[in-house]
Parts: structure tokens; C-alpha cells; sequence
């Protein structure tokens, strides 16, 4: 009798509950349906059970940088048994070469449509984030986690508190070393050793300020430029950021605050900072801060007849010239008199073996240049510069 009334109660339990009671009363008048309609039903709750805990998540992103992190939440929502069940994604429109009044997908979106994913508008420039509205979908009534990758905008408390779990950021610096825009120029600038990359929680009143849920620290490559670091840390930050999402419970029950003392500013490099100092700056300098900031500002520096106002010119495929000093009636590969240690910074050699131009830095280094481009016209090689503006090497100078 106490098996019956087990059994009676199991059966308004619901079939979670009664399929513990094993198969000896699976045919029994209480429990009408047979075995194999019991563990079809079984299967369809446990489905539908899953499906809804699947997580969400909320993209936003805008650059370069962005996209490796979005490859990699895709690729992890395809595998199977993902607990990533939806991504939607909030990216800009690009200006277009063609017209500044049109505008055309950015890589990120264009990702993001050829995977089926739905795309919102992020804020647009001149309104700001005031007069942005936050994504709205009939299908979601809240986003388990928002994930900021170089999205260019500051996210305040009430989007941030709109995910269930958390708004998540990647940063590419090990926090809080270089808090701000350029943390990778700053890192080739300073010629660092390590470098690495971090995700964090969300700070509502302040960029790159939150608790740091996962870090990932390495060797900096030999001579590296922007791009190539940022690919690096940008592939690191996918494989992080699904991490976290993964195991996000025992990341947030681990999260370190970041210690003030150590806070150090990666200002943005503006296109001033990228006018070349002669008199200031060694080749080495001038080279490491081509490789920083030469994808977005070249190096460029003044050329004119003297006495004449100087035309910007911009200076393309820079290295550093391991230069020695020229010995009496050596032929050093130059046309006339070759640099020396006391040679003005600012002078320019044109260098016959190599066809570059070589100029003259702070401490009697050499900086060689294999193209430039004057603004508005075509890039010419070194070779054709010098030919075609008539430069006398070891007497014509750049200003």
C-alpha cells in the first residue's frame, strides 16, 4: 500500500519524479504511458530544461580588436553542449573613402550578419550616448552578459545592471598597468618585456576600473607593431573571455580588485605627437613609435626649399640603420659624403646599395626610410624622392 500511494504521488509529481521509481511499475494503471513514451517525455523536459539555460549574450564592439573575440564566442556557441545559446551584437557603421555622408557595415557587423546574428547601432558620434536607446528584442527578456571589447563607449550603471549575470570588458594590458585608449602603443613605446591581457567586470563610474576576473600574461614578440600585437591579444582575449563566461560563478567568487598604486595612464597618441623631433629623438624612438602608432598616424616631418614655407610629408617603412662610422676613403654605399656622429639631425643621405633614404637623428643614430607620401599624392620609393625633389644627399635637410 505505501508502494501505491509512492507511486500515486511520483505520478503528480510529474514524470521527473516517477521515472526514479524504476521500471517494475512503469506499466502500472497509475502511469498510463509506456517506457518508451516516458523517456521520450523525459528527454523533451530535459531539452527544453537546457535550452532555457542556455546563456545570452550581448556583444558590443567596434574595431579590429573586437573582432577575434566574437569569432571565438561563435565558435564556442556552435560546439556541442554549449551553454551559449544566443549572441546578438551592437557595432558601428564605418565611413566610407567614397563619401563622409555614407556609410557602410564594419568588419564586426559584417561578421556578425554572415553568422545570422542580430546587430543593433551602437551610439552615433554626434548625439552621444544620450540620445541612444538600449537593444530590445521580443525574443529576450534580459541578456545574461554584456561583453564590451573596444567598444569606444562608456557603459553607465543602468545598461550595465540590465544583464542578469554581468557586464563583462577585455582589455589588452595587465590592469591596472595602462588604464585608457592606446595601452599597446604605449607598450611598444616603452620597449616592455611582458605584456597581456584582461578581462574585468564592468565599472560603472569609471573606464577600466573593475574587478579583474581573469588575466593572461606573456613574453612581448621581438619588434612587434600594432597590428601584430593586438592579433596576439585579441586571439588570448577570445580564448579569456569564454573562459570566463564558462565558469563565470567561480571567476566573480575569485575577482581581484585592482590595487591603486599601481594605476598607470595609456594616453591616446594624437597625430602632433607623431611630427618628428630630429634634434630630440634617436632613430630608435622615431622606428618604435612607427611601429606603435604608424597604422593610424605616420611619422611625418617638413620638406621644402629653404627659405620656402614646408610641405608635410609622411615617412613609410621605417627601420633603424646600424650605422658605423666611416673610415677614410671607405665606400659606405652613399652618394657623396656619408653621416657621421656629428652630422645635424635632420640631414638627409641617400643610401646607392640599399635605394633608401637615410636620416640623421638625436645622438648621431641614423633612421632609414623606404617610402614617403606628400599629402594628397601618390607614395613614392625613397629612390624616386630623392630623384624627384632633387636631394642633395648630406646637405638637404628635413625640418
Amino acid at each position: 500500500m505505501q508502494r501505491v500511494f509512492a507511486l500515486v504521488r511520483a505520478h503528480r509529481a510529474g514524470p521527473s519524479v516517477s521515472s526514479t521509481l524504476g521500471s517494475t511499475w512503469s506499466h502500472s494503471r497509475f502511469n498510463p504511458m509506456s517506457s518508451t513514451q516516458q523517456v521520450a517525455q523525459n528527454r523533451f523536459f530535459s531539452r527544453q530544461s537546457t535550452e532555457h539555460e542556455k546563456m545570452k549574450i550581448l556583444f558590443f564592439g567596434s574595431d579590429s580588436f573586437s573582432v577575434p573575440h566574437l569569432e571565438a564566442l561563435i565558435a564556442e556557441k556552435n560546439k556541442p553542449g554549449s551553454i551559449i545559446g544566443r549572441i546578438d551584437v551592437v557595432s558601428p557603421k564605418e565611413r566610407t573613402k567614397k563619401s563622409k555622408r555614407d556609410a557602410e557595415d564594419s568588419p564586426l557587423t559584417l561578421l556578425a550578419k554572415s553568422h545570422g546574428l542580430n546587430t543593433f547601432p551602437s551610439p552615433d558620434r554626434k548625439s552621444g550616448m544620450e540620445a541612444w536607446t538600449f537593444p530590445e528584442d521580443k525574443e529576450v527578456d534580459a541578456w545574461d552578459f554584456g561583453v564590451v571589447v573596444s567598444f569606444g563607449w562608456f557603459l553607465p550603471n543602468d545598461a550595465i545592471s540590465r544583464f542578469k549575470k554581468a557586464g563583462i570588458n577585455v582589455h589588452p594590458s595587465l590592469l591596472p598597468k595602462y588604464r585608457g585608449s592606446a595601452p599597446l602603443q604605449r607598450a611598444i613605446l616603452n620597449q616592455d618585456k611582458t605584456t597581456g591581457v584582461t578581462v574585468q567586470l564592468l565599472d560603472p563610474n569609471e573606464f577600466d576600473a573593475g574587478k579583474i576576473l581573469a588575466q593572461a600574461e606573456m613574453a612581448m614578440p621581438d619588434n612587434p607593431t600594432y597590428r601584430t600585437l593586438e592579433l596576439l591579444l585579441a586571439t588570448k582575449g577570445g580564448e579569456l573571455v569564454v573562459d570566463v563566461i564558462k565558469n563565470y560563478d567561480e571567476r566573480r567568487r575569485d575577482a581581484k580588485t585592482q590595487d591603486p598604486t599601481k594605476v598607470t595612464k595609456a594616453n591616446k597618441i594624437s597625430r602632433e605627437d607623431c611630427k618628428a623631433q630630429w634634434q630630440r629623438w634617436t632613430a630608435a624612438r622615431t622606428e618604435r613609435l612607427y611601429r606603435a602608432n604608424g597604422f593610424r598616424y605616420p611619422i611625418t616631418t617638413s620638406w621644402g626649399k629653404v627659405g620656402e614655407a614646408g610641405h608635410s610629408v609622411s615617412l613609410l617603412d621605417l627601420f633603424c640603420v646600424d650605422h658605423q662610422p666611416s673610415m677614410p676613403g671607405a665606400d659606405l654605399g652613399y652618394d657623396g659624403e656619408a653621416p657621421s656622429k656629428h652630422t645635424l639631425p635632420g640631414t638627409l643621405f641617400f643610401h646607392r646599395s640599399s635605394e633608401t633614404l637615410h636620416v640623421a637623428c638625436s645622438n648621431g643614430t641614423l633612421l632609414g626610410v623606404k617610402a614617403l607620401q606628400f599629402e594628397g599624392k601618390k607614395q613614392v620609393s625613397a629612390k624616386d624622392f630623392c630623384n624627384g625633389y632633387h636631394v642633395k644627399s648630406g646637405i638637404s635637410r628635413f625640418e
